[in-house]
């Protein structure tokens, strides 16, 4: 069982990883209206507030949808982690 308690490890470890990459992608999403030289910023007050409230929807969206998968990888990670936890313990040979 000790091996299957390592392999058990070793998945928790890379799922968890993969978990942290995605909360770090979370915390670095921008946010960006989208204008460009050939889309310059809008002289109007109004069209510009509604660019850059649409931009922070956008950008919060894109957040929340990484959270979303970073949560689900944690999930995986942490039921990993018990079953290899369990696997150590039973210590059948």
């Amino acid at each position: 069982m000790r091996c299957v308690s390592i392999v058990f490890a070793v998945f928790a470890l890379v799922t968890g990883l993969k978990a942290a990459y995605h909360w770090y992608a979370a915390s670095e999403v921008t946010i960006d209206p989208g204008w460009t030289p050939a889309d310059p910023e809008p002289t109007d007050e109004e069209l510009k507030q509604l660019a850059w409230n649409v931009a922070i929807i956008r950008a919060a969206t894109e957040s929340a949808n990484l959270n979303k998968v970073a949560a689900r990888w944690t999930a995986a990670a942490v039921i990993l982690g018990a079953v290899s936890s369990v696997a150590g313990s039973l210590n059948l040979n």
